[in-house]
């Protein structure tokens, strides 16, 4: 299945999607799929939303390394069940404002070009210099197809009809919110850890398994959390919004990053319980966003909002989170410790293949009911 792959027509969605839903849900359970009462004439179409655990970081398969997209995450998995089509939005380090908003992906880079730009027809060479740059592609060719290039000149000098320009290349994701429209049937989404400061927390907690920071930033997350979930309830509703009121929404809680419920730093006179306080946390971001998802379904009636709370469990609970001592046993992590040689940073602390996958199968027995 082709990325961002359409179908010719849409002409009846919700009677493809049940059809698609009761043969996933056969499959899932050895027995054959009842007949639909409609013939579906189109596929289900599935959106991707969201932060690195949507995107794909962990897999080692990427699409690309801006927002770290693999054709291996759990939302691509599921819509293949399904025989859904796909279009990713995710992004490494999302957060609730880049589904609103357009994001800057890393720092911006210089380009330098020269064209033939004749001055008796062009008076304002650096204008044409600039369009001549645009329209070549001087910064590049965006990766993805929600990416563009933003141009800023810089600096130019004209000799004659040649003119020698540099200009800052800024690479940008269109808003998340993008990618949904009426034909959207299914949006998935993880966000909030980036907005709470899930990399600090790594640090932190984690790495420099430092006491006082990590108290200082599991408090402060914890008490940022709640603002964070009425953001992500703004957000869900443009979402559904976006999708004339058509689409379900399914919102992931996290797995648990650590091991055991129990872990005081630093090993050697420990002072402060970092694991408990980090569990706590964890469970704290699931209760307000059950509770969030359960305020949005009760605004209208309506149930398009669901949240995913059986995650933890298709992980095994704790048993296959990291190992967060010194000297640590990861052998039955499904994340990737820090520090793992031929892993990029952005990779740390994010699923194994074996974690995409029982996220995937989590979500899967959540869709087809």
């Amino acid at each position: 299945m082709p990325r961002s792959s359409r179908t010719a027509r849409r002409a009846r969605p919700a009677a493809a999607l049940v059809a698609a839903l009761a043969a996933a849900a056969a499959l899932a359970t050895g027995g054959a799929a009842a007949a639909p009462s409609a013939v579906a004439t189109d596929a289900p179409h599935v959106v991707q939303l969201g932060d690195s655990y949507s995107a794909g970081n962990g897999t080692g398969t990427y699409e690309e390394r801006s927002c770290y997209r693999s054709p291996d995450n759990y939302g691509w998995q599921v819509a293949a069940s399904i025989d859904a089509t796909y279009t990713d939005a995710a992004c490494s380090g999302g957060v609730v404002a880049d589904i609103l908003e357009p994001r800057l992906l890393g720092d911006a880079s210089t380009k330098t070009g020269t064209y033939s730009v004749d001055p008796a027809r062009h008076p304002d060479q650096k204008a044409e210099w600039l369009r001549r740059a645009q329209t070549e592609r001087l910064c590049g060719v965006p990766a993805q197809p929600d990416f563009s290039y933003t141009y800023t000149f810089v600096a130019g000098v004209g000799v004659n009809d040649l003119y020698t320009g540099t200009v800052s290349c800024q690479l940008v994701a269109r808003p998340q919110i993008d990618a949904v429209t009426p034909d959207t049937d299914l949006a998935l989404l993880t966000i909030g850890g980036n907005d709470i400061g899930f990399s600090t927390i790594v640090v932190d907690c984690l790495t420099l398994r430092d006491p006082s920071s990590c108290r200082q930033s599991l408090e402060a997350a914890s008490a940022k959390a709640p603002e964070m979930v009425q953001r992500t309830k703004d957000a869900l509703r443009a979402v559904v919004a976006r999708s004339g009121g058509h689409a379900q929404v399914y919102l992931l809680s996290y797995p648990f990053l650590i091991d055991t419920e129990s872990y005081a730093i630093p090993e050697v006179a420990p002072v402060y319980d970092a694991g408990r306080a980090l569990n706590d946390l964890q469970r704290l971001g699931d209760d307000l966003q059950a509770r969030g998802v359960a305020e949005l379904n009760a605004e209208d009636g309506t149930t398009p909002y669901h949240f995913v709370d059986t995650v933890k469990a298709a992980w095994g609970g704790r048993v296959h989170g990291l190992d967060p001592h010194v000297v640590a046993d990861n052998s039955a992590a499904w994340l990737v410790p820090v520090g793992t040689p031929g892993r990029d940073v952005a990779e740390f602390v994010h699923p194994t293949q074996a974690g995409w996958d029982a996220t995937a199968g989590a979500l899967r027995v959540a869709v087809t009911g």
